[in-house]
């Protein structure tokens, strides 16, 4: 129900899901620990993206394993999801780092740690999810992990899990549950478009 200046950025394989929202991914759980801190803040407040996650585990203070994800490489159009730096005091990743995985197709960043560069960061355009921000490098000398799962502001989201992200927050859904939680989604749309013809049709200007 909320309107957003930019278009949403939908990921590959995700053009079916393009309807759904941060609010409403939230609701189809059901009330379940898939919804990352409400601390993680778009880096700019219009964006939006729905994506599927491709997950790098770093260590507390050190990105090497950020550093690492773009041989991997990441797939064309997934949203890099970055756990491991909920009490970091250094940054997850800048604008150089942001550019690269721009050029390799990656659709948004999100991270429960810090980013530096912010302004260069709204300039490029590369949607960006995160704690806050900071003007100091981390360290690159422990190389975590790139792929398979990552505990990301205490949730555990896996490869493919889908990433709902906008001015509410960011909503995981796991890919094993995709089908049932899609019907919970159209169900509560259907009910809450519902109750908004009732509301419109009762508001002041239509009696």
């Amino acid at each position: 129900m909320t309107g957003f200046p930019q278009p949403p950025i939908i990921g590959a394989g995700c053009e079916n899901l393009a309807w759904v929202n941060a609010t409403l991914a939230s609701d189809a759980t059901g009330g379940k620990h898939v919804i990352l801190p409400g601390q993680m803040r778009p880096l700019r407040p219009d964006w939006r993206v729905v994506g599927r996650a491709f997950v790098v585990q770093a260590c507390q203070d050190d990105n090497l394993a950020v550093n690492n994800a773009v041989k991997a490489p990441p797939t064309p159009g997934c949203v890099l999801v970055v756990g491991g730096h909920a009490s970091s005091r250094t940054a997850t990743i800048g604008d150089l780092m942001a550019h690269e995985f721009r050029n390799l197709g990656v659709a948004a960043i999100v991270t429960d740690g810090l980013i530096r560069d912010a302004q260069e960061l709204r300039d490029l355009g590369m949607p960006v999810w995160c704690r806050g921000t900071t003007p100091t490098a981390s360290v690159k000398s422990d190389p975590g992990h790139v792929g398979g799962s990552a505990v990301v502001g205490g949730i555990v989201v896996r490869d493919g899990d889908y990433v709902f992200a906008d001015d509410d927050g960011v909503v995981i859904w796991p890919h094993a549950e995709l089908d049932a939680l899609v019907r919970n989604a159209e169900a509560k749309r259907d009910t809450d478009d519902a109750r908004m013809i009732r509301l419109r049709a009762n508001a002041p200007e239509n009696r």
